[in-house]
């Protein structure tokens, strides 16, 4: 195993948004990864949603859908370099390893009925910022933004607010194989990518996760997603960029709040 930082016993607190960014309620979840042999063992142990007063229909509908993801559910996770292929038999698909502890997923719960993809980022070694969305087909279910702490730790949470101060760390690109390019150190005081110098794009926020669409260039976009954590003073993103649709590179980062 190449990779241990996401071993062991995890609990994870799994915000769940709708589709239109409403915060619907909570998700307490136990993660255990447990090798066995050539693969892992991946057991996620989920509650029912703590739902918020005063949700809208559609919120609601949302936690009904969510409330029949409850229960114990089980696969194997096989490594295969920087691949993650998903054996099931709860989840099948496969994700890729752009760098220890940075993780991007998709595929299918199959008794949950629903296919997903998601992400999994370490701002430091005892916490993961993770989340996702499901989806039937395109047909967007929900979107989820949540932390992740050893078991010991008890139940994590994330809180909200707006930026300020300069935030600094390392920027790094990787090739589509996951090889490193290059690593730049950047710091910001608004968010890392913003519209100007030709960079046209929409936005979207769940609670501390913002989605960015974009185009660089003509034919050059980008898919971002950016996880503001105020407990741990963190700022975590991926961004996917293509060239005429095929996968150009990848450039991740943590930054943390200055002193």
């Amino acid at each position: 195993m190449t990779t241990p930082s996401f071993l062991g016993d995890w609990l994870v607190s799994e915000y769940v948004y709708t589709p239109a960014g409403e915060y619907a309620g909570l998700i307490h979840q136990r993660r255990k990864l447990q090798p066995q042999g050539d693969v892992i063992r991946v057991i996620q142990i989920c509650e029912p949603v703590k739902v918020v007063e005063g949700i809208s229909e559609q919120a609601k509908s949302v936690v009904e859908i969510m409330n029949k993801r409850v229960g114990e559910f089980v696969f194997d996770l096989k490594v295969v370099g920087k691949a993650r292929h998903y054996l099931g038999e709860d989840v099948v698909g496969g994700g890729f390893s752009w760098r220890d502890g940075v993780l991007t997923a998709r595929g299918i719960w199959t008794h949950f009925g629903y296919n997903f993809t998601s992400f999994s980022m370490l701002v430091n070694p005892n916490r993961q910022v993770t989340g996702g969305k499901f989806f039937n087909a395109n047909e967007e279910i929900a979107t989820i933004v949540g932390v992740g702490v050893p078991e010991d730790e008890g139940y994590p949470v994330m809180t909200e607010g707006s930026l300020s101060g300069s935030y600094q760390g390392e920027r790094f690109m990787v090739s589509p194989d996951g090889e490193l390019m290059e690593t730049t150190t950047i710091t910001t005081n608004e968010y890392t990518f913003t519209e100007k110098d030709g960079f046209r794009g929409r936005e979207k926020r769940y609670g501390n996760l913002l989605e960015i669409e974009a185009v660089a260039s003509p034919g050059l976009t980008v898919s971002l997603l950016e996880v503001t954590d105020h407990v741990s003073g963190s700022i975590a993103g991926l961004a996917k960029w293509f060239r005429d649709e095929k996968l150009s590179h990848v450039h991740g980062y943590v930054l943390r709040k200055s002193a």
